[in-house]
């Protein structure tokens, strides 16, 4: 990957954004300013390892560097990483997940039937959806709150707000339970989605990822 001076710099921390830029490029390592989240900014030892992501137009970036120490110039505190090493490149955009908490709708779906696209669902179904909350979202699928725990393979309808209605089926990955919370964190695989529906989500989550980055300047 080229890195450029000015490249924009994620560090995700407990679900918080920490931004930095690149000011400087040498042979073996990088300059970036001291990330920030606000007023608040991030811990960093010398000899420590660091991931960050690199958001581009096209796809994610994590990489890791080790911190080798800090350095000030023109009044500017900065840190000294390592040549970064790439670590992971999602090359498909749906596959990266924002963590996002936003209100939507959902049924499960009986296991009796095969459910192929949103045409197979009695309307009676739609018409009995429950809110509940999400807890991630990507342009492959959604992780979403539920007080119940479908089978694997299961089909569940989720309607979401981006901020138009979509109205997706899913098919149930994995469930988690939670003790503190008692309820199930359903992963869910978008099926027969439409291309065109999985761009919308796409531009979705990469906007907010950016208004994340804008709101902690």
């Amino acid at each position: 990957m080229n890195f450029k001076i000015n490249q924009k710099l994620e560090i995700l921390d407990n679900n918080i954004a920490y931004k930095c830029n690149i000011q400087d490029i040498r042979d073996d390592s990088i300059l970036i300013n001291m990330p920030y989240s606000g007023i608040k900014y991030y811990s960093m030892h010398t000899g420590s390892t660091l991931e960050f992501f690199i958001c581009t137009e096209r796809d994610v970036v994590k990489c890791k560097s080790i911190v080798v120490g800090r350095t000030s110039e023109n009044n500017i505190h900065m840190a000294v990483l390592s040549k970064p090493v790439v670590i992971e490149r999602v090359q498909r955009r749906e596959y990266f997940r924002l963590p996002i908490s936003m209100e939507a709708k959902y049924i499960i779906l009986p296991e009796d039937n095969t459910y192929i696209d949103l045409q197979d669902v009695p309307s009676g179904y739609l018409k009995r959806m429950k809110k509940t909350l999400t807890v991630d979202l990507s342009g492959g699928g959604v992780k979403i709150i539920s007080k119940h725990n479908p089978k694997k393979g299961q089909k569940i309808v989720l309607s979401i707000h981006i901020p138009e209605e979509l109205t997706i089926i899913g098919t149930v990955m994995r469930t988690e339970y939670s003790q503190i919370n008692r309820h199930y964190r359903i992963a869910l695989k978008f099926e027969s989605i439409e291309e065109k529906l999985r761009d919308k989500i796409i531009r979705f989550i990469f906007s907010k990822f950016r208004e994340q980055s804008k709101l902690l300047r």
